[in-house]
């Protein structure tokens, strides 16, 4: 099946996207932003609220500190479905202009057909275009396949999150 992608430039689908990061999210994506913007509870455990909580978030298209606007990339099927999504934000700081791959997250019966590829070089593409000096990422400890994947694009590992819950 072909695949295209396209930035989503209203909020028309965000009810689908919340919907798709449900169905397809798994325990070892959750990372420490997932924990920070309450979209998790802890490290192994989803915020019960997680449909509200990350509703308000691309509806009010905000990144997850409230200080710039989210872009979303997507992949959708020939039937206009969503098969992949990809959140980046883009931060202009005083000191060099960079982007945060937010969350990245597939249709997990799609995973092996380079839909993650086609939807990573993109955004790499888009922000050699937008003279972007590097792009971050976290990923949760256990999400092997994830870090396995951002490497052979790569990415490398510059530091590790700790948390103490009070």
């Amino acid at each position: 099946m072909n695949y295209t992608t396209k930035w989503l430039t209203d909020k028309t689908r965000v009810e689908e996207l919340v919907d798709f990061f449900i169905t397809h999210k798994t325990d070892s994506y959750i990372s420490h932003s997932e924990i920070m913007y309450g979209r998790a509870i802890d490290s192994q455990h989803w915020n019960p609220d997680l449909k509200a909580v990350f509703t308000a978030q691309l509806m009010n298209d905000y990144d997850y500190d409230g200080t710039s606007k989210l872009n979303i990339l997507i992949a959708e099927n020939e039937n206009g479905e969503i098969a992949g999504m990809l959140v980046f934000n883009i931060i202009n700081s005083p000191f060099k202009k960079y982007a945060v791959l937010e969350d990245m997250l597939l249709n997990q019966s799609l995973r092996g057909q380079s839909l993650g590829s086609k939807l990573l070089e993109e955004v790499i593409q888009e922000s050699k275009n937008w003279n972007i000096s590097f792009i971050m990422l976290e990923s949760g400890v256990n999400n092997h396949g994830a870090h396995h994947f951002f490497e052979k694009y790569g990415f490398q590992k510059v530091s590790e999150s700790y948390m103490l819950t009070l």
